[in-house]
């Protein structure tokens, strides 16, 4: 068997209703050296035999069936990480979905830095799509991300190289209570001597918050992971969906600069009241009358 240029981390918890629609976007990758690793977080038992199945026709899957784990199960992740074969890892959510080049773009990223993202679509509960530009070379967003609740971007998006993983004293581990798994995650990359971080812009995967759809019954989920697989099929699918992203955070730019000019003016105004007031006062203190 031919040594996997990627492995990609699989986590699953739930019921298997979506995690044919995420195999299936790994499985169209235009770069196909891969392995998939599965990795069963106390999932149903259902969940298991159909992972088992993908596993039987499609070599390149294997399956880890673990017990419910501490919070997310990150330490599940690091034992099987020190199975791994690929040089370069990435990660996909059950409920999320790759367009086809997404390992073709993350390969160009990790040739040049050790740990980075690419840009991925949110697709909001009212089904527009949003994202967040940023870019990890910067070191106020590194900073920021260290410091302050700010994550920029979550698993799906992300990669690292194998070694650079190898290199870090703590690797995945339940993430302190209160902090995001990720972003816990993310932290020890970026606080690390000597890994190399940053960013392409490219739109890649398709992220469903599940946070966003709680109260959703897995039929509406299922329908909305269908619609979008059918987008991604197809190169106007892709190209709709990089555009709505695209226009997303054209508009958000903008709104923020009008937000900065209308902060700006406002703070103009406060100043020149101040000239005023002090102008006033000083009157006053002289015995003058002001005009």
């Amino acid at each position: 068997m031919d040594e996997p240029l990627f492995t990609i981390l699989l986590p699953v918890v739930r019921p298997p209703d979506l995690l044919p629609f995420a195999v299936a976007s790994v499985q169209a990758q235009s770069e196909s050296r891969f392995e998939l690793m599965i990795i069963s977080d106390g999932a149903p038992r259902e969940t298991l035999a159909a992972a088992r199945r993908m596993a039987v026709a499609d070599h390149r899957i294997r399956v880890f069936d673990f017990p419910k784990g501490e919070r997310h199960g990150e330490a599940h992740r690091h034992t099987v990480l020190e199975q791994a074969r690929g040089r370069f890892v990435c990660q996909i959510g059950d409920d999320d979905q790759w367009l086809p080049n997404h390992l073709t773009e993350m390969g160009l990223l990790l040739e040049k830095v050790g740990f980075g993202n690419l840009t991925h679509a949110t697709v909001e509960a009212d089904g527009t799509l949003s994202s967040t530009a940023g870019d990890l070379s910067l070191e106020g967003l590194r900073r920021l991300m260290c410091e302050k609740d700010f994550n920029l971007f979550g698993p799906s998006a992300a990669g690292y190289r194998l070694e650079a993983y190898r290199a870090l004293a703590v690797g995945w581990s339940p993430a302190p209570e209160g902090l995001w798994t990720d972003l816990a995650m993310w932290r020890k990359f970026l606080a690390a001597p000597g890994i190399t971080a940053g960013t392409r812009q490219s739109v890649t995967s398709v992220h469903f918050a599940a946070s966003l759809r709680r109260d959703w019954p897995m039929e509406r989920r299922v329908a909305e992971a269908a619609h979008y697989a059918a987008l991604i099929a197809t190169p106007a699918g892709q190209d709709a969906i990089r555009q709505a992203v695209t226009s997303a955070i054209v508009t958000r730019f903008w709104a923020s600069r009008a937000q900065e000019v209308a902060l700006a003016e406002r703070v103009g105004t406060l100043q020149q009241r101040v000239v005023s007031l002090e102008a006033e006062i000083t009157m006053l203190k002289s015995g003058s009358s002001p005009p």
